[in-house]
């Protein structure tokens, strides 16, 4: 894992500010309990032990899940979480650490829906509340309830409003580089078709003319004598060389219609967001079947938007080689599956097995703990 993504992950803005109204609630509740003289050092003591408690949990739950093995651990953590506030509200006597509760409930969205957290909020706000009333018999405590559910309420709706953006410039992020990709190749495919338009006319007008033209002049040689007919047999044979250089011309022209598909392939493998693409094309592959490079590039995108929905891989390796005039292809990611350890295929996978079969190739997939792999082979590449 590199400097930068550390720094981005566990330096955020957020933790930052989470972990400083930790410590300054922390600090302040132990120093405030050890400065009245009314607390036993064992109450500090227990004090401090809760918040530790919270804090190593939170942070241990904001760390990416490559450290988790499921989901189950992170809720888990939350629980933790939830424990310790309750218990240091047990021997903490000061309401204002229910801005603790305020920096659980805001892991909340990442977890569970907005719906179910707001619905919830009641249930989870209430108990810190009967904690102090029945440890400490506050007065105005539904007030201070009110208020506090409230500002994680404020908490709720900005979390979510700033998932809801990161998803949506995620999404308006592939969809940009999958457009360039196919305008890419939508322009590859339109030079193609404008090479074999001009070489059909060059064959169907000028070939056919010149043929006619090489039939009339042989015949003309064979009913003339002397001087005109060593003309006409001349021209005759220049007629002839003609016509095999535009027929070399044509098979030229179709031999050079080949798809600038690796253009259209990095452009769909540009600025990915928090993945490092490695491309890697053994030599110089010539594809000239607009329905290969489609395959090619749509097996990419998906294998790619896999890779970034269902795994914590920070590395996509791209291999392309030509063997025996066949393509081969291989994808793979050094990712750990975030729901499951076994390979499920889904639409995705299964519409890339259809695709690969329609054209007479191999497709396979594989999940193992180094990551996944998937590995395509297309027939006749030239």
């Amino acid at each position: 894992m590199d400097v930068k993504h550390l720094v981005n992950k566990y330096i955020s803005i957020e933790s930052l500010t989470a972990v400083m109204a930790w410590a300054v609630v922390s600090i302040s509740a132990v120093w405030l309990m050890y400065d009245s003289n009314d607390y036993s050092w064992t109450s500090i003591a227990a004090a401090v032990t809760f918040f530790v408690i919270f804090k190593l949990s939170f942070l241990a739950s904001i760390v990416e899940h490559d450290a988790l093995e499921n989901i189950q651990v992170s809720i888990s953590l939350l629980v933790v979480q939830y424990i310790a506030i309750m218990a240091a509200a047990a021997v903490v006597p000061f309401t204002y650490i229910a801005i603790l509760v305020t920096i659980w409930s805001a892991q909340l969205p990442y977890f569970v829906s907005f719906r179910t957290a707001v619905i919830s909020s009641p249930l989870w706000s209430a108990p810190l509340w009967i904690v102090f009333s029945v440890a400490w018999g506050r007065e105005f405590n539904g007030l201070s309830a009110l208020l506090f559910w409230t500002f994680n309420m404020f908490a709720l709706v900005m979390v979510n409003a700033t998932i809801r953006e990161k998803r949506a410039r995620e999404a308006a992020n592939e969809i940009n580089r999958e457009l360039l990709a196919t305008q890419a190749l939508l322009g590859e495919a339109a030079k193609q078709a404008e090479r074999v338009r001009i070489s059909r006319n060059i064959h169907d007008l000028l070939g056919h003319h010149l043929t006619a033209l090489t039939i009339k002049l042989q015949v003309a040689a064979r009913i003339t004598d002397g001087e005109a007919q060593k003309n006409i047999q001349q021209c005759h044979d220049l007629s002839k060389l003609l016509l095999s250089d535009v027929r070399e011309a044509v098979s030229e022209i179709r031999e050079k219609s080949a798809i600038e598909w690796q253009f259209a392939l990095r452009q769909l493998i540009e600025n990915v967001p928090n993945l490092t693409i490695d491309l890697d094309i053994k030599r110089s592959i010539q594809i000239s079947d607009m329905h290969t490079a489609d395959a090619i590039l749509k097996c990419v995108q998906e294998c790619l938007t896999n890779t970034l929905k269902h795994s914590d891989a920070k590395h996509f390796s791209i291999s392309i080689d030509q063997i025996d005039n066949n393509l081969l292809v291989e994808m793979s990611d050094d990712g750990h599956h975030k729901k499951s350890k076994t390979l499920t295929e889904g639409n995705g996978l299964k519409g890339m097995r259809e695709r690969i079969k329609e054209l007479g190739g191999n497709f396979i997939a594989n999940l193992s703990p180094n990551g996944f792999k998937t590995v395509i082979e297309l027939p006749e590449v030239l």
